[in-house]
């Protein structure tokens, strides 16, 4: 009993308080800049001799950090480095008052350091290293965050914003390579200084270790109890996308407008954020602004840079027209080839003013019709497996058409329905219908539930539109979804795909009293997978009576740190 109420209590802690690291080393830093206001003195009176008083400055922390979210990761990260290290945390930590408030203490921490060893990668794709103090200084060690450093570099690098426990980089050079770094892969002129990608000089063999490596630590982070217990199979192989380049199907370009327009308003970089002051490329044109301006994106599709270059050009024109936190949407549209010729919608145009239009062959000889959607509400459709599905551009669908088939089948796979039985299946977070009416001809109901009524609009259109008889689909939260199924729960799987945050304890709860045959948990954020599961299965009436059959990545995309995780649970 005493060890049960320790479990609960290491769970409760991890799942509902910003632990001290969670919220201590992810505060963004304010200007470092000393402030310093000039004091005005009554007329014909004479000049006081006490000096102006200073204003002491304090580093604001913010409260209530996700512990699943980039910055609460990093922070398990940098403790476990520590631990590796033979560190606490007061040997890393950095005197933020101290910092803000002293111009020659600035000048101590923010300083370019040589000969620095890259230790390894953060979840988030970016170098990690230690490195000593300042001089004259009580800091024993630092972490250093390097943006595009590999495990293996030795590297200068320039300190230029301190957090309580880690300092952001700048690379300079790359004194000596890592074995894992072959630049000659790099085809991407941007790599370097745009946020968008990290892994493009590591072969993608390695690309797939290393977001084994990232789930792997997901489950040591969020799951300690299963990793403890040895309740937790092996980690599965990564599964590769069949694409490495020309994979996104939708980008969003953005550009910076300020509040308050001069007549002297520039038009503005129209690209994708820039990452840290990098300067280890020399062919890198340097970046002074937080977006850059990027006329190609290497990851996305054929059209969709086809858009991206439409719309740059429009958009030297009309850049006055918009406002402060505007985007451009460029979403890619499919409709088949045919005689006659079907109608594709309306799309990114041309100089001339005509849609823009790619076809495309299949490996079955079938060709398809491309364009590129920037109407938010407008209406695209893709093809998967011969299915159609139709939504509004701006709304979610995955942005990786060509590892779809093989994640379906991977799902179809492992629910392990009998043919001969009867078996029913409830999609949770079902957006528009992609697994419901890909998996519905294995079933004989499905029930897909999702938050959003479009969504459950079009995932109700999008059944009919492909003759899926058996499917039905209802709007609600899917904390509350099971009192309103009425299915035979030892003939029912589940299948959870919910937002990054994960699922929320009254979802679990309600999920175990349910009780299915099985629950395949596809996540794109591991972390809250590794903790959805850790609270499941020991904290829930009847989680303990499931086993985890297997968790493996899916790698939606190539050339970046992200990595979808699938999870797959039988009763048994």
């Amino acid at each position: 009993m005493h060890l049960l109420k320790r479990s609960v209590s290491i769970i409760y802690n991890l799942r509902f308080q910003s632990s001290f690291l969670g919220s201590f080393y992810t505060m963004s830093s304010a200007s470092l800049e000393p402030i310093s206001l000039p004091q005005k003195r009554p007329l014909g009176r004479p000049e006081s001799t006490k000096p102006p008083k200073k204003i002491k400055r304090k580093y604001n922390k913010k409260k209530n950090v996700d512990p699943t979210s980039p910055g609460g990761v990093l922070g398990f990260e940098i403790e476990h480095l520590c631990k590796e290290h033979g560190l606490s945390l007061a040997d890393i930590s950095n005197p933020m008052d101290v910092i803000l408030n002293d111009s020659s203490i600035q000048q101590k921490y923010h300083r370019i350091v040589d000969e620095v060893n890259v230790l390894s990668l953060t979840s988030n794709g970016d170098g990690i290293a230690l490195i000593d103090g300042p001089a004259e200084t009580n800091t024993k060690k630092q972490v250093a965050i390097v943006p595009f450093g590999l495990p293996g570099d030795v590297v200068s690098i320039k300190v230029f914003k301190s957090h309580p426990l880690h300092v952001e980089c700048d690379l300079l050079k790359i004194l000596s390579p890592s074995s894992m770094r072959n630049d000659s892969l790099v085809d991407c002129k941007y790599f370097g200084v745009c946020s968008g990608c990290q892994y493009q000089p590591i072969e993608y063999a390695q690309q797939l270790l290393l977001k084994r490596d990232t789930i792997v630590n997901a489950y040591k982070f969020f799951a300690p109890i299963l990793t403890a217990s040895g309740k937790l199979p092996d980690m599965g192989s990564t599964v590769p996308s069949p694409l490495q380049y020309s994979y996104r199907t939708k980008l969003t370009p953005h550009f910076e407008i300020p509040r308050r327009k001069t007549q002297d308003f520039q038009k503005p970089s129209f690209g994708f954020g820039s990452k840290g002051r990098p300067k280890f490329r020399p062919e890198i044109v340097d970046v002074n602004s937080s977006i850059v301006d990027i006329e190609e994106c290497l990851i996305g599709t054929s059209i969709i840079n086809t858009g991206l270059s439409n719309e740059r050009k429009k958009f030297e024109s009309t850049y006055n027209n918009y406002k402060r936190g505007a985007t451009i949407l460029l979403r890619e549209n499919t409709t088949p080839v045919a005689d006659p010729p079907v109608e594709t919608g309306e799309g990114s145009r041309d100089g001339t003013g005509e849609i823009s239009k790619a076809e495309v062959e299949l490996p079955d000889g079938s060709k398809q019709l491309k364009t590129c959607v920037t109407e938010p509400r407008q209406i695209v459709t893709e093809i998967i497996n011969g299915n159609k599905f139709q939504f509004s551009a701006g709304e979610f669908f995955q942005n990786n058409n060509s590892i779809l088939p093989d994640i379906i089948k991977y799902v179809q796979d492992n629910l392990k329905l009998d043919p001969n039985g009867e078996n029913y299946l409830v999609d949770a977070y079902c957006g528009s219908g992609l697994f419901s009416i890909s998996c519905a001809s294995s079933v004989k109901k499905v029930i897909g539930v999702e938050i959003s009524a479009d969504s459950v609009k079009f995932a109700t259109h999008n059944a009919e539109l492909n003759n899926i008889e058996n499917c039905e689909f209802i709007t609600g939260k899917a904390e509350k979804i099971f009192a309103d199924i009425q299915l035979p729960r030892d003939q029912t799987s589940i299948i959870l795909d919910p937002p990054r945050k994960g699922c929320d304890d009254v979802f679990l709860t309600q999920l175990s009293e349910f009780k299915p045959k099985k629950i395949i948990y596809i996540s794109c954020n591991v972390h809250s997978q590794a903790r959805d599961l850790e609270y499941f299965i020991n904290n829930t009436s009847n989680g303990f009576q499931y086993r985890i059959d297997s968790i493996r990545g899916f790698d939606f995309f190539p050339q970046t740190h992200h990595v979808e995780g699938v999870a797959v649970l039988s009763l048994i």
